[in-house]
């Protein structure tokens, strides 16, 4: 049975804010959030290993992270 890590890791902070880490490849690789129904609340870029995002517009519930580097997807489910 293969394994595969997932290196994306993400910590909600009480500054209505997350810390992604997540080491990058040679690509420059593009986030997305997204609510529990799939819609798209916000994107970006993680230009750094470790991104500050502010989520001040989410409110209470389940979300999700999209990390798209070149050809790999990595998501995490985080909670405000």
């Amino acid at each position: 049975m293969i394994r595969i890590m997932n290196p994306l890791k993400v910590n909600v902070s009480a500054e209505k804010s997350i810390t992604v880490n997540y080491a990058k490849s040679d690509e420059t690789p593009i986030f997305d959030i997204c609510d529990h129904d799939g819609n798209l609340l916000e994107s970006g870029v993680l230009d750094s290993e470790k991104t500050c995002i502010n989520i001040d517009s989410l409110e209470l519930g389940l979300y999700y992270i999209f990390v798209l580097d070149g050809p790999n997807i990595f998501t995490k489910k985080f909670a405000v």
